[in-house]
């Protein structure tokens, strides 16, 4: 099969825009003619699917999500996005997972990102699985109010995958008052990193290096209160400001890591006004951003590095540190890495700090337990 043939064209309404500097007349969308998107840089598709959720009326989200993004200025000086239109619902749920699978795995192929407008988040698990034959130690971040590791949960697909090809996951902003500790424990005793929603707040900063690692993100939109982001059958009084999630997704865009995006969970049904919808869409506006503001900064591109290497206590290996002379972000190199090619992770300054007094960071820790396996 090809790729068109997972995809249904918009309505002819997408093809009129009002101005020149907008989204809208920037992306080539497959309207009556499939796009050219071999050599696009990023690539944008919907998912009409709402089973397997309660939140229902997000099979009607994508196209609401669009119409706002293409409204928004485009005001980058060079961009390559095509639209290539929405998935379909399956005959059954896992018809629709496959179909996103096989269309994110044909971008991904080409070095194309992907960006999956849900639709239900229960379809990451199509996100995960895109990248089977294409990556061997995927990070993933998750930001949501709700983790779940239950059978029904995307995120308990991939944890038993096979062959398993996982080697982090990030639950950001989850709230403890809507996750089992069960969930919480499982992922802290793989050494995976759940960040609660008020450590997070206290200094969102905090996740940029943690989305500078990551491969794929699954943003729902529920991870945001309630106020800033009413279109959410879960009606979440607390959460995520509209600026912090838009903050997130700029981070995101800019990790040279970053290669597969997904909004889900929009419910236009409970949307006061489309608010949802135009956060959604100004989330997508800050990761785009992100992306054609990428540095080409990683230890691996370049050698403007400052080194450093601090001496841990109780006989632990030596932690060593790289600082971009471009940026001033940190990385730390992981030791017994059996790969050829050097392993860094990003870091903060804080943990720099923290290792100059022989202390080793809780990042450095957890990389070295999975690196063991």
């Amino acid at each position: 099969m090809t790729l068109e043939d997972f995809l249904s064209p918009l309505h002819e309404s997408f093809g009129q825009t009002e101005s020149e500097n907008s989204y809208g007349h920037v992306i080539q969308s497959y309207i009556d003619t499939f796009p050219d998107w071999e050599e696009a840089d990023i690539a944008i598709f919907g998912v009409e699917e709402g089973r397997n959720t309660k939140n229902k009326e997000t099979a009607s989200a994508p196209d609401k999500l669009r119409r706002e993004l293409y409204a928004l200025v485009a005001n980058l000086p060079k961009t390559s996005i095509v639209d290539l239109g929405n998935i379909a619902p399956g005959n059954t749920f896992n018809d629709t997972r496959f179909a996103v699978q096989e269309v994110s795995r044909a971008l991904l192929k080409d070095n194309i990102i992907p960006i999956i407008l849900g639709g239900t988040k229960e379809l990451a698990y199509g996100q995960y699985t895109a990248f089977q034959p294409i990556l061997r130690n995927l990070e993933c971040t998750v930001i949501s109010p709700r983790i779940g590791i239950d059978q029904q949960d995307f995120l308990h697909d991939i944890l038993l995958h096979e062959p398993n090809f996982l080697f982090n996951v990030n639950a950001l902003a989850y709230q403890s008052h809507y996750v089992r500790e069960k969930a919480i424990s499982t992922l802290t005793k793989l050494y995976f990193n759940p960040l609660r929603l008020g450590v997070l707040r206290s200094d969102v900063a905090m996740a940029e290096p943690i989305l500078r690692n990551t491969d794929m993100c699954v943003f729902d939109i529920g991870s945001v209160k309630q106020a800033d982001a009413p279109g959410n059958y879960y009606n979440n009084p607390s959460g995520l400001t509209s600026e912090e999630a838009c903050q997130l997704a700029w981070y995101a865009g800019m990790s040279e890591k970053m290669r597969s995006f997904g909004i889900y969970e929009v419910n236009p049904e409970f949307d006061y006004r489309d608010t949802t919808s135009k956060l959604g869409a100004q989330i997508l506006w800050y990761f785009i951003d992100g992306y054609y503001n990428r540095k080409g900064d990683h230890p691996s591109l370049h050698s403007e590095f400052v080194k450093y290497r601090c001496t841990m206590t109780d006989n632990e290996p030596d932690v060593v540190f790289y600082k971009s002379k471009r940026t001033e972000r940190w990385w730390m190199e992981i030791p017994g890495h059996s790969g050829s090619d050097l392993l860094v992770i990003p870091c903060t300054y804080a943990d720099y700090t923290l290792a100059t007094t022989g202390e080793m960071p809780d990042l450095f820790f957890k990389a070295l337990q999975k690196n063991a396996k």
